[in-house]
């Protein structure tokens, strides 16, 4: 679907993945990663929203996705439900910083 998606020209400036790890070993995964960090960053102008289902991989790819350069940005959105069933969510934008370890 992710060759589909590139080989035609976009209608919409976006691309949606909703679980897309399911059958993916750990290798596969950052594979994956990988792959989501080089189409976000391609010329296309494409926002990619990816919905998971697991927290240790929302925190993967929240890592592995985070702004690297100038004007990079991504929004992560954390929906759960607190002890007593109401719903929670947790929006948070990342935008680049720059590494303030480096000396000037």
């Amino acid at each position: 679907f992710l060759a589909l998606h590139l080989s035609v020209a976009p209608d919409l400036p976006w691309l949606v993945i909703d679980d897309p790890v399911q059958s993916m070993d750990e290798v596969h995964i950052a594979q994956f990663a990988a792959l989501l960090r080089t189409l976000s960053k391609s010329k296309t102008q494409r926002q990619i929203i990816v919905a998971v289902h697991e927290k240790p991989l929302f925190d993967y790819l929240a890592l592995e996705l985070s702004p690297a350069f100038q004007n990079d940005r991504l929004i992560t959105i954390e929906l759960s439900r607190s002890a007593d069933g109401q719903p929670l969510m947790n929006y948070q934008p990342h935008v680049w910083q720059p590494d303030q370890a480096i000396a000037a």
